[in-house]
């Protein structure tokens, strides 16, 4: 099974710095051209998937349809997945950066899902997604950077650090999971060479 990772396009929000969380903000231009732009690198790497998983918000769920039209994919079978949606960040979202370091200098924000709760999210998804979806060999998921986070830490079974921006922290690009009989490895799309380039972490592969 191939998992393909595409986090959604940029909105206002994201420009301004501001937590997102579950709050449902829109793509802006930007986001949406970049989700063209995603649809293009997959359709260069002769890719067809299977099967397109979504989260529930809408700025994932527009990225997905975009992204699928430059597939060939139809819009009508992308499947939205409740578990893929984003991280609550309780009364952390809506705030600047600045604002949150004043009000929450620990970034423990009140009401937020804890990093245990979206571990064992991501853990129940991976569960589901094999059990259900064995027979699919290309499977994207469009969604967001901190549930992507915690899907990597689950895939490397604690032994990746969960450090997110020095791993998915932007958007348009592709990453891959492989996952093999025995070992599972992380690549990302390169377009200077046309091609998934293997990733390592720290102090070697996800295994």
């Amino acid at each position: 099974m191939n998992i393909y990772l595409l986090r959604h396009g940029e909105t206002d929000w994201n420009r301004a710095g501001r937590l997102q969380g579950r709050t449902d903000i829109p793509l802006n231009e930007k986001g949406r051209a970049q989700m063209k732009h995603a649809g293009e690198i997959l359709r260069k790497s002769g890719i067809r998937m299977d099967l397109i998983l979504v989260s529930p918000l809408s700025r994932a769920r527009e990225s997905a349809e975009i992204t699928a039209g430059g597939l060939d994919y139809p819009k009508e079978k992308i499947l939205v997945e409740e578990m893929l949606i984003e991280q609550c960040f309780g009364e952390g979202e809506g705030l600047t950066p600045g604002e949150r370091a004043a009000r929450f200098p620990d970034d423990i924000f009140p009401g937020m899902e804890s990093r245990g709760e979206i571990l064992d999210r991501t853990r129940m998804l991976l569960r589901k997604m094999i059990d259900t979806y064995e027979d699919k060999e290309h499977i994207l998921l469009v969604a967001h950077g901190a549930i992507f986070y915690a899907l990597m830490s689950a895939f490397a079974d604690g032994r990746f650090a969960y450090i997110g921006k020095s791993v998915i922290h932007d958007q348009g690009n592709v990453y891959l999971i492989r996952c093999g009989q025995d070992r599972t490895e992380m690549a990302r799309y390169s377009e200077e060479k046309s091609t998934f380039e293997d990733v390592d972490f720290y102090d070697g592969r996800i295994i």
